[in-house]
């Protein structure tokens, strides 16, 4: 699962490495730098709008399908199973042509009660694997909900957490935004590159942190780096 990330990111970097057009991305209305996202907090995202633009804009990170009548649901929808996505009602809509993009600088999983930060080794920024949706009450302004992708852990990941956010290899990003092709036929390229990624992230346990924690602190070594293997 991923219930925790961290974003200190350049949104204007981002915006020009997914093409997104300066009309189509705000970045005073961005997340502001965050070590410590959790569930229904605000998120930075990349999704192409039907008009075919790409934007980058700010979501609620708990995906509330549009035929929802409530902003609470019964059951949490932070995370979704790569695996059932397609099938499941909750997620079915978005998995087949409402996907997204979460940037993230790393993110943590938890072993027990014991937080691990996962990262590329240069520090490059991931891209998570996302689905999307727009809901809203009555006549309220609408809101843009969204939810990570999850799949089985493999290798390092696996001995922190049994799972883990499926992540977006660079050559793969154009296929996943795409909202012309149905998501049902990209799920197994997109969870074998994800793995693959995965396999060679580099982590290591922190101190644990509270919710109102945050800054570069948090993701502070707490005993040696974990680094993926060259052999």
């Amino acid at each position: 699962m991923c219930r925790c990330f961290a974003a200190d990111l350049d949104w204007d970097a981002i915006a020009e490495q997914f093409s997104v057009d300066k009309d189509d991305s705000d970045p005073a209305e961005l997340p502001q730098p965050s070590y410590n996202i959790t569930p229904k907090k605000s998120i930075g995202i990349v999704a192409q709008g039907k008009d075919g633009r790409r934007h980058l804009a700010n979501a609620y990170w708990s995906l509330i399908p549009a035929w929802n009548n409530s902003k609470e649901l019964t059951y949490p929808t932070y995370n979704a199973r790569v695996e059932s996505a397609c099938n499941r009602p909750t997620f079915a809509d978005s998995a087949r042509s409402m996907r997204a993009i979460i940037p993230a600088s790393g993110y943590y999983e938890f072993h027990g009660r014991r937080p691990y930060y996962f990262h590329a080794p240069d520090d490059a920024t991931l891209y998570l694997a996302g689905l999307f949706s727009w809901w809203r009450e009555g006549q309220s302004p609408w809101l843009l909900t969204a939810t990570i992708l999850t799949c089985q852990a493999v290798d390092g990941p696996a001995t922190v957490h049994d799972r883990m956010p499926v992540l977006v290899s660079h050559d793969f990003t154009d296929a996943w935004l795409d909202r012309s092709v149905d998501g049902a036929s990209l799920i197994p390229d997109i969870q074998k590159r994800g793995v693959e990624i995965s396999r060679n992230l580099a982590f290591h346990e922190v101190a644990a942190f509270g919710p109102t924690d945050n800054g570069h602190k948090l993701i502070r070594p707490l005993r040696q780096m974990h680094t993926p293997s060259l052999f």
